[in-house]
């Protein structure tokens, strides 16, 4: 199996050019340049003469299908703003989206129409009901890829293997998904994202770090050990241990002191299997999902240097569920903390409160040293699209396939470089490096069943464990191939009964 760093590499590693485009730019683009303009015209005339046809929409010219496309989408943070928007002057990324929904209704002749849900539990029985009534009325369902797998073997999605006019090898998809959503020998895959989902990036976990604080408490330069391979789980334990203030003079460890690491208890613990490295399920010669046993030595000390690290005196760690998720970032805002571990999306959010600061971003820590590479954990509710199995007519099913096709490619060309340099590299990134750092995080994006899904309930499991003194995950982890192999087994019956059925 080719290493999902290479593949995901080749979806995103446009999205980190040092480029300055437009945020309505619909020009191919070539991976490099120094954000020089003129590097930016000759690339765009380079690559408008010899397109990559991984990057190329062959839809069919003069597609005219005058029809309206409705699409589920659920309203939840970092997903509100990917697919609706009425007109332009509502902000940079909100712009990026109208135009290319514009795009693609002038491409296909057709006209988008929405229905919204608060949350995906909402979004699940909407179109379970849909589905099983027959109702076509709604033609893409979009659901967070932690719940996705439910509607999928349930069969409200059609095979979109099966369908004309979309092609999920084009780079503009993600490629490292695809592989985790692709099943039986039939090639069964049901789900798809890619940069329609605004929050493939929002979602994605970074280290930042308050570099002027860094500087007083003499630590070096840490852009300088994350592109030597240095920075690593203990190499964070060694700077952060014994950073600790009784910053309200309470005589105990509280919110309010000042700690050298910030990091949550729920949510931020699934980053860790990621960039460590560590793959629970993958596939065997047969292409069929196994449990790795082969990883539980490498998950067992991961577990060891997480606890270690999140249960340091200089280390806050924050109960999520009762403090809030984002108080990593508010603690990191405050300068209560000197790194921290948190979501783009939360940096968005803080942009005001860290103007005043100087601060510089960095992977979240490799296991080892010697590993290869750095793991970038994208949170797993980011947004996953499938077609309503609903749809019986032919002709239809192919209508909305165009339209899905064109919307993940038009949204690589018009989104997806609005929100990168618009939005990360020309308000958050306050130096070169952070810039160069963007490069190793998403060239190292890659999903697992056990996190993305939440397979035998293992992931919620991992968080509780690894977060205690002395985890013991080594008890945990032999047991978990029984749990997991029973859920790809029902999985696989639950595939056979989709083909048996004719979806």
């Amino acid at each position: 199996m080719n290493s999902p760093l290479i593949r995901f590499a080749s979806l995103l590693l446009a999205m980190l050019m040092l480029l300055s485009l437009a945020a309505c730019g619909t020009g191919e683009q070539t991976p490099g340049g120094n954000g020089d303009e003129s590097d930016s015209v000759t690339n765009a005339q380079t690559e408008a003469e010899t397109p990559d046809p991984n990057y190329t929409l062959d839809l069919e010219e003069g597609l005219n299908y005058d029809s309206e496309v409705v699409i589920l989408y659920v309203n939840m943070p970092g997903r509100t703003d990917e697919l609706e928007c009425e007109k332009l002057g509502g902000g940079i990324i909100s712009d990026a989206v109208y135009e290319r929904n514009v795009a693609v209704e002038e491409r296909l002749g057709i006209q988008f129409a929405y229905t919204s849900k608060s949350h995906d539990n909402e979004a699940l029985p909407a179109i379970s009901n849909l589905v099983q009534a027959g109702d076509d009325t709604v033609d893409i369902f979009t659901v967070g890829t932690y719940m996705c797998m439910t509607p999928t073997l349930a069969g409200h999605y059609l095979n979109l293997n099966g369908l004309d006019n979309i092609e999920l090898s084009k780079h503009y998809w993600n490629q490292d998904y695809n592989e985790m959503m692709t099943f039986t020998e039939e090639n069964l895959q049901f789900v798809a994202t890619s940069p329609i989902a605004i929050s493939i990036f929002r979602r994605g976990y970074i280290t930042i770090f308050n570099r002027d604080l860094m500087a007083d408490y003499q630590i070096p330069d840490l852009y300088e050990t994350v592109f030597n391979g240095g920075w690593t789980l203990d190499y964070q334990y060694s700077l952060v241990k014994d950073i600790y203030v009784d910053a309200d003079g309470d005589s105990k460890e509280s919110a309010n002191d000042f700690y050298g690491f910030v990091v949550g208890a729920v949510t931020d613990m699934d980053v860790y299997a990621v960039s460590s490295g560590i793959h629970l399920v993958v596939r065997d010669e047969n292409g069929d999902q196994i449990y790795n046993t082969e990883a539980l030595d490498r998950l067992i000390t991961m577990g060891e240097k997480v606890s270690q690290l999140a249960n340091a005196q200089g280390t806050y760690l924050a109960d999520s569920y009762t403090e809030g998720f984002e108080v990593p970032i508010e603690k990191f805002a405050d300068k209560k903390a000197i790194m921290a571990t948190v979501m783009f999306d939360h940096v968005e959010t803080y942009f005001e409160s860290l103007a005043d600061m100087t601060y510089g971003i960095a992977p979240i820590p490799k296991l080892t040293a010697d590993q290869d590479g750095y793991g970038t954990y994208i949170q797993d509710q980011v947004s996953a699209f499938g077609i309503s199995a609903a749809i019986g007519d032919n002709e239809r099913q192919e209508q909305v396939a165009a339209t899905l096709e064109a919307m993940s490619y038009y949204s690589y060309q018009i989104v997806r470089p609005a929100y990168y340099d618009s939005v990360l590299s020309l308000r958050f990134m306050q130096d070169p490096q952070s810039r160069d750092v963007l490069n190793t995080m998403f060239d190292s994006i890659s999903f697992d069943s056990v996190y993305s899904t939440s397979m035998a309930g293992i992931r919620d499991t991992m968080r509780g464990i690894i977060s205690q003194k002395n985890a013991p995950v080594a008890s945990s982890a032999k047991s978990w191939e029984r749990q997991v192999q029973s859920a790809i087994r029902s999985q696989e019956k639950a595939f056979d009964r989709l083909l048996n059925s004719g979806n």
